[in-house]
């Protein structure tokens, strides 16, 4: 059988889109880097993303009735990598504005998909966090983030 790093790479061999899920909690903007989005329904409009239950944003993002999934440009590489390591968007002198359903929209992502929680299931070492799709915004048009074998790229 495997180890758990051989499963990773064969899991890396298929690119992915690359986005900051956001929340407010307390005052403060939260975003986290988040590759494991997809979407679920069209009636109703729903999305999915999952966080491992040993993070320390797990309890956070989990327990979120509101958050926004921020679809990232190519362009914005040094930005998901900065969310990866630091929640706090004030930290990292990030531009944003506030949602209309309460969470932050980073300024300069492709489109925002602004969502209230659904539902969340366990998924072994994940929770898998369903969305609904509140509003959205494609706000310009670039090639997208992706990440293929552990390294960040453009779509297309």
């Amino acid at each position: 059988m495997p180890d758990s790093r051989e499963y990773r790479d064969a899991l890396a061999i298929l690119p992915t889109g690359v986005t900051i899920v956001t929340v407010m909690q307390g005052g403060a903007a939260l975003g986290m880097t988040v590759n494991s989005f997809t979407s679920v329904s069209l009636q109703p409009r729903l999305i999915l993303w999952s966080v491992g239950k040993d993070s320390e944003r797990h309890a956070t993002f989990a327990g979120a009735e509101r958050f926004a999934v921020n679809i990232l440009a190519a362009d914005q590489a040094a930005l998901a990598r900065a969310c990866a390591d630091e929640a706090r968007l004030d930290k990292l002198d990030l531009a944003w504005t506030p949602g209309d359903h309460g969470a932050p929209l980073i300024t300069g992502a492709l489109a925002h998909l602004q969502c209230r929680r659904y539902a969340v299931h366990p998924g072994g070492d994940h929770d898998i966090l369903v969305g609904e799709v509140l509003d959205f915004d494609v706000a310009r048009d670039a090639p997208a983030l992706v990440f293929h074998r552990s390294r960040y790229g453009a779509s297309g």
